[in-house]
């Protein structure tokens, strides 16, 4: 599987097209403020298929965009089912640093934990992690984990916000920790310093129990 980042929008959130190099089957994670000319020349420059939009979670800047990526190429929204409510109904979003319009879309399928999301012969396993959101996940496999903003480098996504907790979060650190395999390149929903899973294992003071979710 091959990725592109895109770092947009006040908070700079980093928006992913997913897609196997054979069948060109793609999807976008998290295209929050992804400029649509930038998504569209991408597409056209590596003969993309684009099947999926899919949310680690449901917060504003990873989901400004689904309306009108949805709207031009058809593809299918997937989100958690707890956290469908984000992009069902946007107005009612604690929009924190941002007061603009997001256009609401439904969920075409959701987001389960354990199974697996196809690019041709490419697959992203889906990990529950709520913490953050109720609704948070992370997708993986050997190679790659898209952590969105539940493990980034040297943190943890804020459990202070609408849904999140933070003693669920202790839960699921532990469950990232039994699971995400140690190679797998950590590739979150902000920041562009990458490190692999191994390397947070040993670093990342929230996973060795030095600091705890707050």
């Amino acid at each position: 599987m091959k990725y592109i980042r895109s770092v947009n929008g006040p908070i700079a959130e980093n928006a992913y097209i997913v897609y196997d190099e054979l069948s060109k089957i793609a999807g976008i994670i998290d295209p929050g403020f992804i400029e649509l000319s930038e998504l569209a020349d991408k597409i056209e420059e590596y003969q993309l298929n684009l099947k999926y939009i899919i949310n680690t979670h449901g917060h504003w800047d990873h989901i400004k965009n689904n309306y009108f990526i949805k709207s031009k190429y058809n593809c299918l929204v997937l989100i958690h089912k707890q956290d469908e409510h984000f992009i069902q109904k946007p107005e009612n979003m604690n929009t924190y640093y941002f007061d603009g319009e997001i256009l609401p879309v439904k969920a075409d399928d959701y987001l389960i934990d354990g199974e697996e999301i196809a690019f041709g012969k490419s697959l992203l396993k889906i990990l529950h992690t709520p913490g953050h959101t109720r609704g948070s996940v992370i997708l993986y496999n050997d190679e790659l984990a898209f952590t969105g903003d539940t493990l980034f480098y040297g943190s943890i996504g804020r459990c202070d916000f609408p849904t999140g907790n933070k003693d669920v979060m202790i839960d699921t650190l532990e469950k990232i920790k039994r699971v995400l395999p140690a190679n797998a390149i950590i590739l979150p929903g902000h920041g562009v310093q990458e490190s692999r899973f191994q390397e947070e294992l040993v670093t990342n003071p929230f996973l060795t129990g030095k600091m705890k979710p707050r």
